[in-house]
Parts: structure tokens; C-alpha cells; sequence
């Protein structure tokens, strides 16, 4: 018989030991694996962000005719009711809005009810006495400047079609100019891709406290001069122009200036408050809703804006890992925009107006200002959406602002 053979031993030698995966090993394969998701995960969520920042934030608007979404499904003498999709930013929005259409205009008091069914929103709005409704089935849009058209269309308010000019490289910008009585003119800043028409709800305010008023276009208006970098600067270039237009007023019998920025316009003014030899003429600076931190203002952005495909927003390191490629892409330096951080350069007062429901610019920035600096600072804290405080509470917008000026005399 022959031997049994050896189950451990084979012809060319012994059976190979079958390899035993220890649990460190498989923890760090596991790690290797979860580090490379994130890492691209990473990469590609950056850099998809950072195309959000460009498009939505630095790209200059262009003038693109306006989308009428929004339907006239009945009217009566005194209420207007439209309907349209539920996501709508202009829908459910309290206070007075403007109603347009693509041969009309007409001013809205109060939003009476909101409603949402089926995917789509009916407002019912309160009509001013002297406006007359679209016909039903008109396709419109609301508007939250409230006014259309220019200082005589709106309020019989006389004024003149002016040219300022700023740097060679930027040229020269429209501006509308209303007379006055005092030697302080106002200048009044808008924000980003609006225009000289967001300035109607408080020129009739400065209008009736005898100042003369500049209204004025910037760098990267549409139909304007833009930028050499070719994008928003949230005041970091664009003081220059407003630089400029205070220049314009002095050589035309002003001896003084108050500053009134809406949004991004705040930023720009500011700017203009930490940087240009002729603030020492400034009386005081009033904004709306400013942006005091382009940074935090992005930060808040994101942490309301949903990744795609997925039912949550923006994650924290992600925003900030978008915001290091976008400064790199863009030629982005972060400081120069962080305001909060150069309040030792103020000197004027400051009045500021801001929501607390606002969900493009935080309510944190401008509490933030006011606690840093309140030798200076003013916070007149409204319950409103972005730039809306006026649109809420007329009445008291106004007050806050007579009150404010009167104070400095």
C-alpha cells in the first residue's frame, strides 16, 4: 500500500497559509475608500458652488426683459388678486408692492391673504386709490420698489438727467438730480442689478427734508461700464464711483453729503467710509439691508440653499472649501469686504435699516455692526424681507429717518 499522503505538504513544498484580514486593515482600507469619496466629493462640490458664486454673485446682471409669471385671476375697485407658482419670491410677501405688466404699472398697498394649492399661490392685494387694475387673465409681475418710471412719473417730483464721471477706465454714469434748498445733498446708492427706479420709495422723504438729491448708476449697471475685473466688487472698486459723484456734488454747490445705500449699495458706501479722503464730508451714511460681509453673506446663502439632488443645503466645509477656489478663480480677497472688521474707520452716523425675515442678506451683519460700534450706529429692526422695511411700514421708515437726521443738527 502506499503512504498516505501529507494534506500539508505538497510535491514543491508546504501548503500556502490563507491570509487573515486583521480588523486595522480593513478600517484603514475603509478609511482609504470614505477619504477618497470625500475628497471627491469635495473637488466637484467646490467647484460646482463656485460657479454659484460667480453666477449669482459677481456675473453683472444684463437687462433682460421681464418674466410676467404671475396671473390676474379677478379684480374689483379696490383689490387686485393674482396667482402663480408657489415658489414665487415676490408672492406672500407683506406691505406695499408694486404690480407690473407689459404695458402698465400700478402700486398695491397691502397684501389682504395668502394662499397655496395645487402647487401655485393666490395673493389678494389691496389697490392704491388712484391705480387701476390689469384685466383678468393679464399676465404680471410684482415688484417690491413699489414705483415705476422716475421722480416726475411717479410723484410729480421735478428733476434732471445728469452725467458724473468717475475713472477713465470705468468712464462716466448716468444719474438723476432733484433739486433742494440745503448746501447737504443726498446721494442715493442702489443695489446690485437693480436700478436708479429702487431709489422712488425714499426720495419723496428726502425730497420733503429740502435736501437736493443725486441719485446715481455705478460700474456694472446694465448698459453701463464694467468693471476691469468684470464682476461685482461689493464696494471694494465700485466706492470709487461714488467717490466720484461726491465730487460732482461739491463742484456743484454741495458742502456736505448723507449716504443712502440699499443692499449691496451699503457695502459700496461703506467702503466709501473706510477708504476715500472726501468722507470727512460725509454728515451720515443711512442703508438698507446692507451687505457688511460679503463672506458671512455667502455663508448664509448657502446654509439656505439645497445641494443638487439632495434634500440638504450647503454644508458648512464645503461652503468654505467653495469660497477658497472662488478667491483663487475670481481674484477674490475676502477682507477687503468684511466691513464688520474695519468699523474703526468710521466716523459719520449711521442709521441702519434691517428685517429680521430678510433671506438674502443676514439680520446678523448689521446687529453685529450696531453692537460693535454703537457710539455711531442706529438699528431700526423691522420684521420685513430684503430691503422691504420700507414697504412694510411707510409711515414709520420715514419717522426713523427724519428722526435720525434731525438729530444731527
Amino acid at each position: 500500500m502506499g503512504r498516505r499522503p501529507n494534506p500539508g505538504v505538497v510535491a514543491n513544498g508546504p501548503l500556502p497559509r490563507k491570509k487573515v484580514r486583521t480588523p486595522l486593515g480593513a478600517f484603514m482600507r475603509l478609511v482609504g475608500i470614505v477619504t477618497g469619496v470625500l475628497l471627491v466629493f469635495f473637488l466637484i462640490g467646490g467647484f460646482y458652488y463656485s460657479n454659484v458664486i460667480e453666477d449669482d454673485a459677481l456675473k453683472p446682471s444684463t437687462d433682460e426683459a421681464t418674466d410676467y409669471l404671475l396671473e390676474v385671476v379677478s379684480t374689483n375697485p379696490a383689490s387686485v388678486t393674482v396667482r402663480g407658482p408657489a415658489d414665487h419670491d415676490q408672492l406672500d410677501q407683506q406691505g406695499a408692492q408694486g404690480l407690473a405688466w407689459n404695458d402698465g404699472y400700478v402700486t398695491t398697498l397691502e397684501l389682504e391673504s395668502s394662499t397655496e394649492s395645487g402647487g401655485n399661490r393666490t395673493d389678494v392685494r389691496t389697490l392704491a386709490t388712484e391705480g387701476t387694475a390689469p384685466e383678468v387673465g393679464t399676465m404680471v409681475d410684482l415688484d417690491s420698489f413699489a414705483f415705476d418710471g422716475d421722480p416726475l412719473s411717479a410723484f410729480g417730483i421735478e428733476y434732471e438727467s445728469v452725467v458724473y464721471p468717475s475713472e477713465s477706465d470705468v468712464g462716466s454714469f448716468p444719474a438723476w438730480f432733484i433739486p433742494g434748498s440745503s448746501d447737504t445733498w443726498a446721494i442715493v446708492v442702489h443695489g446690485k442689478g437693480a436700478s436708479l427706479e429702487e431709489s422712488l420709495r425714499v426720495i419723496p422723504i428726502l425730497k420733503d427734508l429740502g435736501y437736493p438729491i443725486l441719485v446715481i448708476s455705478y460700474r456694472n449697471d446694465a448698459g453701463e461700464a464694467r468693471d476691469p475685473s468684470g464682476y461685482y466688487r461689493y464696494g471694494e472698486t465700485e466706492w470709487v464711483d461714488v467717490a466720484a459723484a461726491v465730487t460732482y456734488a461739491q463742484e456743484n454747490g454741495a458742502r456736505e453729503h448723507i449716504l443712502f445705500g440699499y443692499s449691496m449699495g451699503g457695502a459700496v458706501v461703506t467702503s466709501y467710509l473706510t477708504q476715500s479722503p472726501l468722507r470727512n464730508f460725509t454728515k451720515a451714511a443711512i442703508l438698507d439691508s446692507p451687505v457688511l460681509s460679503f463672506e458671512k453673506t455667502l455663508d448664509f446663502q448657502a446654509s439656505r440653499t439645497n445641494l443638487p439632488l439632495l434634500p440638504i443645503s450647503v454644508p458648512g466645509p464645503l461652503t468654505q472649501f467653495a469660497k477658497w477656489i472662488s478667491a483663487w478663480r475670481f481674484d477674490i480677497d475676502w477682507s477687503a469686504t468684511d466691513y464688520l472688521s474695519q468699523t474703526n474707520e468710521l466716523h459719520a452716523p449711521m442709521l441702519i435699516f434691517h428685517g429680521t425675515q430678510d433671506t438674502s442678506v443676514p439680520y446678523a451683519t448689521s446687529a453685529e455692526m450696531a453692537e460693535i460700534r454703537p457710539d455711531i450706529v442706529t438699528l431700526v429692526t423691522t420684521e420685513a424681507n430684503h430691503v422691504r422695511s420700507w414697504n412694510v411700514d411707510p409711515e414709520g421708515y420715514a419717522t426713523a429717518i427724519e428722526e435720525f437726521l434731525a438729530g444731527l443738527e
